[in-house]
């Protein structure tokens, strides 16, 4: 009960954000209940003995998720800086201890993903918390996105083996204690699961957070945000590259500018977060020139100060798009860690877009 409490204590303390941000909701997910799950490949596990902890018989190299034995696969997605995550590790640890003996011994295998996250993060954490299930890490959030951008971590899904594969069973978004988790996974063994269970063949709109500002508003913030880096009022042109909005920086009533912006929005990485939404300006050279939030939350669901912008701001100007990586020792705004690393994967990924700007 005094956990069950202390949870709605800090979703409570959440709820501060601005009208902006929605507490995450439904978790959004590419794939289907009673789908082949698809085979999702890992650079490698934190540690030589997680492999045989999965029950493979090597201590090292990639990992596919087909190569994974047992009858059930609980696969969880978490950050090493979400609470909710932190308060899970005792109830998965027990999970892991669970099945390595008694009838569930080679069945049910567990396997945390921390998303976001480096392997020297993981270790950190798992010195700190004590979670000794098997780890690997999706640092740029490449897995994290096959699955759709969820919406929030810890974000378990529970796969089990069909003819060969693995096959999407359930999945939950949010704290679940171990008889919980125990209790579904053994209703699923026995065969008592319904993977008939399907949301429709017509293929789904991509999500997007909800980020409420008309057209005309975003053109406004773009037109003010692209004066501030340009050091002098411009006007703005909206493209649309790659379905993404774009705008371009133009002299008033003259040629265009090199200089671009987009409005970026991620789920958050956290089940009690808010979801981030920012400007980001950047150049055909693929450089970043600016960054502004629109709504970006730190611990406790705070809005970013000035002082924390202008932190971010300068951390990005200047830098190459292509290859970002984000180090939370240097480039997180303080108590702010993964809205600093959303915000750093999506410069990233806006890199892709420099090549297909269309001319002046």
């Amino acid at each position: 009960m005094r956990r069950w409490v202390s949870l709605m204590a800090v979703m409570v303390a959440c709820l501060v954000g601005g009208p902006a941000a929605a507490m995450v909701g439904e978790p959004h997910l590419e794939h289907e209940i009673g789908e082949a799950f698809p085979d999702l490949t890992f650079p490698g596990l934190l540690e030589p003995g997680d492999y045989r902890a999965l029950g493979l018989d090597r201590d090292s190299g990639p990992l596919r998720l087909s190569e994974i034995p047992g009858d059930l696969l609980i696969l969880e997605f978490f950050n090493r800086y979400c609470i909710t995550c932190q308060r899970q590790v005792p109830y998965l640890v027990e999970v892991f201890r669970r099945g390595q003996r008694g009838d569930l011994a080679g069945r049910v295998r567990v396997l945390a993903v921390g998303v976001g996250n480096r392997p020297v993060d993981l270790r950190r954490f798992r010195q700190e918390t004590g979670a000794v299930y098997p780890m690997t890490s999706d640092p740029l959030f490449e897995r994290w996105m096959e699955l759709g951008d969820p919406g929030g971590t810890p974000f378990t899904l529970f796969l089990l083996r069909r003819d060969g594969r693995w096959i999407l069973a359930d999945f939950h978004l949010g704290l679940q204690g171990d008889t919980e988790i125990l209790a579904r996974a053994r209703v699923m063994l026995e065969g008592r699961v319904d993977l008939s269970r399907r949301a429709g063949t017509d293929s789904r709109p991509e999500h997007h957070p909800p980020l409420g500002l008309t057209s005309d508003e975003r053109a406004a913030r773009a037109r003010s945000f692209l004066s501030r880096v340009a050091g002098r009022p411009v006007e703005v042109e909206r493209l649309v590259v790659e379905g993404i909005e774009v705008y371009r920086a133009r002299e008033p009533g003259g040629p265009a500018l090199d200089l671009y912006a987009r409005i970026s929005s991620r789920d958050p990485v956290c089940d009690v977060c808010h979801a981030v939404h920012f400007l980001l300006a950047f150049d055909r050279r693929g450089r970043v020139r600016g960054f502004e939030p629109i709504h970006v939350t730190k611990f406790g669901n705070e809005p970013w100060s000035r002082e924390d912008a202008e932190r971010m701001d300068r951390i990005l100007a200047g830098r190459p798009m292509a290859g970002l990586r984000f180090d939370p020792e240097t480039d997180a705004v303080t108590s702010a860690t993964m809205s600093s690393a959303l915000i750093f994967d999506e410069a990233r990924r806006t890199a892709a877009l420099v090549a297909k700007l269309p001319g002046s």
